[in-house]
């Protein structure tokens, strides 16, 4: 035997054809005081859960109380509720191994629950309890706003992160309900009485979606119950918060924080799409392609081939009122002019001719292959089918997906590119120590010089 014949022969693998993946539909239901549900039964194990999904989230605070919808979200549960004290709730939760908890983001508020199939009318009264009437006990109030001023404090810790998130606040503008920040006199200010104005405002059953999922005894059983727990909750008339559209940037500016770090973190960020956007399935393609991955346009030409950062990427946040794209690195101070400068030109190349066929294929692919895990549960099932419906995408939006995304050409993606990657009209944001700048900031635009706070 040969020294070459001992080495196994390379396999040959099999190809597979393109994905045909449709999400399945739970059973839809409104209940008669306007409470949407989503439910999908599943016995694999004896448990259920729930999640809340509010029209309402960040964007909603008020004006000189930002802060308010993460404070209301973290103490709907951890404040009380008015049959329940909060200690009570935490002591039988941790007896019954079940969990409630919420949370807020840019446009929603959540709160789940996850519950034993035995304990499920025990759970599922607290749970209706804590979401219809919280009390939103003093003591807790305090240490949930110590807790928000902490972060406060801490926020610019991590300089990568500080520098997206000021991005953010100077492209759409520090009063503007996507640029508002949280302050230690906004959160300061916030009392009980504003937080129950807030739950009365926007926690609302004709407000709210609710995804179901588990180990429960029939659809019209879980109904019977959900009617019994919630059936008191009254509707209201919802006023949603008027929110301007994302700003037309008429030309480029350039934000600077200077700071003692042996990195710098550049951030470029240029305006996006709403959720139903026509352009938002090229634009998608466009932006893999650009900064998506190892083998993404900025990982190759600034890490790989130029060995200026380790991590660069770009991305799409949608919103409502028009969301932004950013793209990201972070580098030497001493070389940061060349990485910036190669992130300008990718952008401007991105909408200079049709990508290639490889590109458009690998990027379609790492879009559409994912996909299949915002569905691994049966709860995320039932989620994604709620936040489907709370966002008002396109409908069928789930269904069409793999499609959609699938039909997106090399020249679709190139105008995408063309429409929204215009390094001319961007705004440059940087954290870093410009006494090792090899360029001063003002070669790529006029610059305003912030004070970390």
């Amino acid at each position: 035997m040969t020294a070459a014949a001992s080495f196994a022969e390379h396999p040959v693998l099999s190809k597979f054809g393109s994905l045909d993946f449709k999400p399945g539909k739970p059973e839809r239901y409104v209940l008669e005081n306007g409470l949407t549900v989503y439910m999908l039964r599943d016995n694999t194990l004896p448990v259920v859960h729930l999640s809340a999904f509010i029209g309402a989230g960040n964007a909603s605070d008020l004006p000189g109380k930002a802060g308010m919808a993460q404070m209301t979200a973290y103490l709907v549960k951890d404040g009380g509720s008015a049959r329940y004290k909060a200690d009570e709730i935490d002591k039988e939760l941790e007896y019954l191994g079940a969990s409630i908890s919420g949370d807020a983001f840019s446009e929603e508020i959540r709160l789940d629950m996850t519950a034993l199939r035995k304990d499920l009318g025990k759970v599922l009264d607290i749970y209706a309890d804590v979401l219809m009437n919280p009390a939103f006990e003093e003591e807790k109030v305090k240490i949930a706003r110590d807790a928000e001023l902490e972060v406060i404090r801490r926020r610019n810790d991590k300089p990568d992160e500080s520098a997206v998130r000021e991005a953010k606040r100077m492209f759409y503008g520090p009063a503007h309900p996507y640029g508002v920040r949280t302050e230690a006199a906004t959160v300061g200010s916030i009392n009980r009485g504003d937080l129950l104005a807030f739950h009365g405002a926007f926690y609302r059953p004709n407000n709210a979606i609710l995804a179901v999922s588990g180990d429960f005894p029939s659809d019209e059983a879980m109904l019977d119950m959900l009617r019994e727990k919630f059936g008191v909750w009254k509707r209201a008339e919802v006023a949603a918060p008027a929110i301007p559209p994302a700003p037309e940037l008429s030309g480029r500016r350039a934000y600077l924080i200077d700071k003692k770090v042996p990195q710098a973190f550049l951030v470029v960020m240029q305006k996006g799409t709403d959720y139903l956007s026509p352009d938002n399935y090229p634009l998608a393609v466009m932006t893999d392609i650009l900064g998506g991955g190892f083998q993404s346009r900025l990982f190759r030409e600034v890490r790989t081939g130029r060995g200026l950062a380790y991590s660069v990427y770009s991305a799409n946040a949608r919103r409502k009122g028009g969301g932004f794209l950013f793209s990201y690195c972070g580098t030497k101070p001493e070389t940061y002019s060349q990485a910036l400068s190669e992130m300008l030109r990718q952008l401007e190349l991105a909408g200079e001719a049709p990508p290639a066929a490889d590109e458009v294929s690998r990027s379609k692919g790492s879009i559409i292959n994912p996909f299949v895990f915002k569905f691994a549960t049966p709860h995320k099932l039932v989620s994604e089918r709620a936040l489907e419906e709370l966002y008002g995408f396109k409908k069928g939006y789930l269904d069409s997906f793999v499609a959609d995304v699938s039909a997106v050409s090399a020249e679709s993606a190139m105008k995408a590119g063309k429409k929204y990657f215009d390094p001319s009209r961007a705004v440059i944001f940087v954290i870093g120590d410009k006494s090792k700048f090899d360029r001063p900031l003002s070669d790529f635009g006029p610059v305003t010089e912030l004070k970390e706070d």
